[in-house]
């Protein structure tokens, strides 16, 4: 099975997840997410009640993060997903038009948990170039509460920031576009986190 097909299946399953326990069908807008940040923190809130192990909420985190991931691509023109088969913790969101990953799954166990989640990649990498405009931008336009941040709503937010001020700087930039293949990516990043802003 190709990584696009395991993609695919694994957001289609998150879809049923949340159909079956809220009656109610993602359909990759961003009006979506809030109902799928509130099925992911009744499940883990449910888990905690329960003493649940940490292993039922283990299949929520592929799922739910691929829907999410296959949502941003669908949101953002030249991005797209790099799936190496089950080894999620390297799954990650690429976009061409400029310097920026992030694994979709990392925010995934990041919102389901309520808390970093060292080593999965979830935070918006760029160049170091890009770094501290956009760190600044961030600083001064998201007045957030840190447990906001742990949310598929607000990440999409943060995202949309990050991607209009690297846009502007590629604008700004002289010379031709640049784009930046699959390639460049594996060479920068490979196995690897790159510069997580």
């Amino acid at each position: 099975m190709n990584s696009a097909t395991d993609v695919t299946e694994l957001a289609d399953a998150c879809v049923a997840y949340v159909k079956r326990s809220l009656q109610l069908e993602l359909d990759y807008s961003q009006d979506t997410l809030p109902l799928l940040d509130h099925y992911l923190h009744q499940a883990a809130n449910q888990a905690r009640t329960n003493r649940t192990p940490e292993a039922v909420l283990a299949p929520l985190i592929p799922t739910a993060g691929a829907y999410f991931g296959q949502l941003v691509v669908h949101q953002f023109p030249g991005c797209r997903f790099h799936a190496p088969g089950d080894d999620y913790g390297h799954y990650r969101v690429e976009f061409s038009p400029f310097f920026l990953h992030f694994n979709p799954l990392g925010i995934a166990h990041e919102v389901l948990l309520g808390e970093d989640a060292p080593g999965w990649h979830a935070h918006f990498a760029v160049l170091d170039e890009a770094k501290p405009v956009v760190e600044q931008s961030l600083s001064t336009s998201l007045a957030l509460r840190e447990q906001d941040y742990y949310s598929f709503s607000v990440r999409y937010e943060t995202l949309e920031q990050v991607v209009a001020v690297l846009s502007a700087l590629e604008e700004q930039r002289p010379g031709p576009p640049r784009t930046f293949s699959a390639d460049v990516y594996e060479g920068a990043v490979g196995n690897r986190t790159g510069n997580e802003g």
